[in-house]
Formats: C-alpha cells, sequence, structure tokens
C-alpha cells in the first residue's frame, strides 16, 4: 500500500505493517510504561478492528497554493504545513470525493486561503464528521470572519451533489492562534448536528462533540465496558467527561441510575435529547467539571457504586482522583486514550488504595501508534499508603 506523503504527514504511521505488527508494537509499548511507572499489570491482548481503512469518522483538511492552484490535504507532524494529498486511505471515499469537490470550489470562486503569518485571508480549515450507520455528514468551513462570499452558492452545490449532507456550518475563528474551532458558528443549511446509531442507540453530535474517531470499534470498547463493570440492577453509576453521553446511555439498561457529568453545555443538551430520542429515563446529566463535581459529592457524601472516566488526553486530575476514592465505589473503569497518562494516573489511584491486575487494549486507531486502554480498578483491603505507615511505625517502635 502506497501513499506519497505517508512518512511527511505521520497520520498513518503503521500503514504498512500487518495487524500482527501493530498488535506486537502497540502491545510492547504500553508494556514498557507499566514497567517505567512500576505497575504490576498484564497487558491482554488488543481488541484489533476489523475495518483497518476508511473508518475515520472525523477529518480537518487545511488548504494551500502551490503556483497559483489550491489543494488540500492534512498537516504534515508537528508543523503547520500543508500535505497536498488526496484519496486518504484513513478517509471514507465519498469523504475523499467532498474534500476534492470542496477544494475545487475554492479555487474556481476565487476564495482567499488564510495566511496564519499575516493574518488575512479566509478559509482556514474544513472538518467532516460522518455517521457510518446513518450515512449523514456534516461539513464545517471555518472562516477567519463572518463574511463567506458564495456561501449559498457552495451549500447548493454540495447538498445538491450530495444528499448524504444533513447540515452544513460555518465556525468563525479570526485569533491568530492553532486551535481550529472557536465559539461563534453559523448553521448555513440543516439543523447543525448530525445522527449516528452507536450500540442500538440513536446518537446526535455537533461538530465539536466529543465522538469515538472508530464508529465499529467505538461499540466493541463499550461492549468491553459493560462486561467490566457487570452491573446489577440495583447499583448506581456516575459517568464522568461524559460528552454526549455515549457510554452512560450504553449503561443505563443494566443498572438503577446513571449521573452524567460534563462542564460543556453543548454536549451536555445534546446528552439529554440522546437520552429523550432513546426513550431512557433512569439517567440524568449535570452541567459541571468533572473534578469540581467530585468534590461536591465528597462534600455531601453522595455515593455510587461505579465511577466512569474517560478523560481527554491529558488525563484527569489529582484532586479528582482523591475525591472519587474517598466516596469508596466498589469499582472505578478508567478508559484512556492516551496510556502514558493514564500509566501516571493510576499511580496516584494506587495511593489511595484502587488497584488493577490487567489492562486492556482496544484498537481505536488502525494503521497508527495510538491505541485505548480500559483499566477496572477496585479498592485494595490494605491500601497501599496504610502498609507503608504501618511499616514506618513498626520501625519507630523497634
Amino acid at each position: 500500500m502506497k501513499c506519497k506523503v505517508s512518512k511527511i504527514c505521520g497520520g498513518c504511521s503503521y500503514l504498512n505493517l500487518s495487524k500482527e505488527e501493530q498488535a506486537q508494537k502497540k502491545k510492547q509499548a504500553v508494556s514498557e510504561l507499566i514497567n517505567r511507572y512500576h505497575l504490576k499489570l498484564k497487558v491482554n491482548d488488543i481488541y484489533m478492528a476489523e475495518q483497518d481503512l476508511q473508518y475515520r469518522n472525523k477529518v480537518i483538511v487545511g488548504f494551500a497554493k502551490e503556483k497559483g492552484i489550491i489543494y488540500s490535504g492534512l498537516y504534515a507532524a508537528k508543523s503547520h504545513r500543508v500535505c497536498h494529498s488526496e484519496n486518504c486511505f484513513m478517509h471514507p471515499e465519498i469523504i475523499n470525493e467532498i474534500i476534492k469537490d470542496i477544494t475545487k470550489m475554492m479555487q474556481s470562486m476565487k476564495i482567499e486561503l488564510y495566511n496564519e503569518r499575516t493574518g488575512t485571508g479566509l478559509l482556514r480549515h474544513v472538518l467532516i464528521r460522518y455517521a457510518h450507520k446513518t450515512d449523514e455528514i456534516m461539513i464545517v468551513f471555518v472562516t477567519s470572519q463572518k463574511m463567506f462570499p458564495s456561501r449559498k452558492n457552495i451549500v447548493k452545490a454540495l447538498t445538491s451533489k450530495y444528499p448524504q449532507i444533513k447540515t452544513i456550518v460555518q465556525n468563525i475563528n479570526p485569533r491568530r492562534t492553532s486551535i481550529v474551532l472557536q465559539d461563534e458558528s453559523i448553521v448555513l443549511y440543516g439543523k447543525g448536528y448530525i445522527t449516528d446509531e452507536l450500540c442500538g442507540l440513536k446518537i446526535s453530535f455537533s461538530f465539536d462533540s466529543f465522538y469515538q474517531i472508530h464508529s465499529q470499534q467505538c461499540e466493541v470498547l463499550y461492549k468491553l465496558a459493560k462486561i467490566k463493570l457487570h452491573l446489577s440492577p440495583e447499583e448506581t453509576v456516575l459517568d464522568t467527561y461524559c460528552g454526549t453521553g455515549t457510554i452512560g446511555l450504553t449503561l443505563a439498561d443494566s443498572c438503577k441510575k446513571v449521573t452524567g457529568v460534563e462542564r460543556n453545555g453543548e454536549a451536555i443538551n445534546f446528552a439529554r435529547q440522546n437520552a429523550k430520542q432513546n426513550n431512557i429515563d433512569n439517567i440524568q446529566f449535570v452541567q459541571m467539571d468533572s473534578t469540581q463535581f467530585m468534590k461536591e459529592a465528597k462534600k455531601y457524601h453522595t455515593r455510587y457504586d461505579a465511577i466512569v472516566l474517560d478523560p481527554p488526553r491529558a488525563g484527569t486530575t489529582k484532586e479528582f482522583i482523591e475525591n472519587a476514592c474517598a466516596l469508596e465505589p466498589k469499582k472505578i473503569l478508567y478508559i484512556s486514550c492516551d496510556p502514558n497518562t493514564l500509566m501516571r494516573d493510576l499511580v496516584q489511584f494506587r495511593k489511595q488504595g484502587y488497584v488493577s491486575n490487567k489492562v486492556d487494549l482496544v484498537d481505536m486507531f488502525p494503521r497508527t501508534e495510538h491505541v485505548e486502554s480500559v483499566v477496572l480498578l477496585s479498592k485494595m483491603k490494605t491500601p497501599a499508603n496504610n502498609r507503608v505507615l504501618n511499616s514506618t511505625k513498626y520501625k519507630k517502635k523497634h
């Protein structure tokens, strides 16, 4: 399999490795981290993806010019340079076709490209989200200002050719920053969101909602989470960093009640919408920072049988861990997209008396070095810090 820019863009560093080689490398990388952090964890065999090409349901492309001709592509690794690429193996075919058509439109309509160095120009990025089960597509044009010449013609041309496009949004980002999206948006077509099907549930989300990059592997991940938690009808669950509620919604049918916590207001609105459209009434959502919520839960002695966390790549906070463990849940399920921050946080959990003896891996990012990790923690009979304290007392006595 040949890609002209694979060594430049870094988006598929394992492109030409077999599944067995990818699995071995990912498992080895996690094992090395475990050793570095002095943890005692067995690394189970990785759940490899059946679909390891054309799986990405979210794509962000940049634009540049060469000899007056506009081209599009992903960014080169650790840079802001656009790689001239078409027909990416990781993108669904229809997404590649839409990107090519948009690129041609920008050229023919003479849309000025944004220049990061001078801060001039209009078009910064195009973001596309794709719902694999429902075939719905969302397109987001990120511009430096509200004025967007020919946007009506662009919308008409795209929706006429691609009926799968259910919404088109303009996101305005006037700042001199490498952050792609900003707060102000205008819905140019449709409702501003699309709906997919996940684990038998209808899940709606907007352009900036968190949604796992590989829809099929997300189902594998959530089914694994459900098996590991092994909930009973009497148990209560706290789903932190819940986003649009996907994890909690998939767990709701196996427990008494779920409480989802998320600081993003729009995500919480979609979580509530998702619960309503799936007729799930034993789940509630709270808009609050997850660490702050955990502090409040400790303050008011709120108890949960199970706590789930699926934080961003940076991991969770020390305060979250301390307060979560103080609630003494029966089990804590940690889902992570970065094994490094996961291991760092597991050290903190161990200090609070919560440990695990194994980690499961899910190949959420085929053909790359990245991997999703899942760990189920439970309370030790004798917390590690108590053992250290008792040992110290013994030495003082003798």
